[in-house]
């Protein structure tokens, strides 16, 4: 009797160990193609940026995280680096909607209608996105080793759009 339950425990252990699922590396969701793309709205986002004005730039860069988590949301196992982009975005939305500049009109770039923050409100505003953009390039270099592969780029071009600022 004491065989079996042995010979069973086996059975389960070794029919436990053959039904999980092997992945390789290149088979979890992550793609050279998807952290392309991602990148690639973004720099565009952010060199659409660069020609407007100072006050314009926030909500600029608003509408370009917003672009970008867009197209990351579509791939799951991005979700961590579509977090931390959506927390930047949310700030910037936050404070253009407290500090637009009513005197000022629209300004239509990349596809979307920008507002002006206020002039005395840029150094907050810079230092907002400074601090935001710090945060996802942190958590996005955080993570696993091979979500550090594929999120690089992305934290790398966020911390490159501090320049737009500077």
């Amino acid at each position: 009797m004491r065989i079996v339950k042995v010979l069973q425990a086996v059975v389960v252990t070794l029919a436990g160990m053959v039904a999980q699922p092997v992945m390789a590396d290149d088979d979890i969701g992550f793609s050279d193609q998807q952290t392309k793309r991602t990148v690639d709205i973004f720099t565009f986002g952010v060199s659409e940026c660069a020609k407007v004005d100072m006050v314009y730039r926030i909500d600029c860069l608003r509408q370009t995280y917003s672009q970008t988590v867009r197209v990351i949301s579509k791939a799951s196992v991005y979700w961590e680096a579509e977090v931390a982009l959506t927390r930047v975005n949310r700030g910037l939305y936050s404070f253009v909607r407290a500090n637009t500049d009513p005197d000022r009109g629209r300004e239509r770039v990349n596809g979307g209608r920008i507002k002006a923050v206020t002039e005395a409100s840029l150094p907050q505003a810079i230092q907002l996105y400074l601090t935001g953009a710090d945060r996802a390039a942190e958590v996005m270099r955080s993570g696993s080793s091979v979500e550090v592969v594929y999120f690089g780029p992305i934290a790398d071009s966020v911390e490159a759009s501090k320049a737009l600022l500077q």
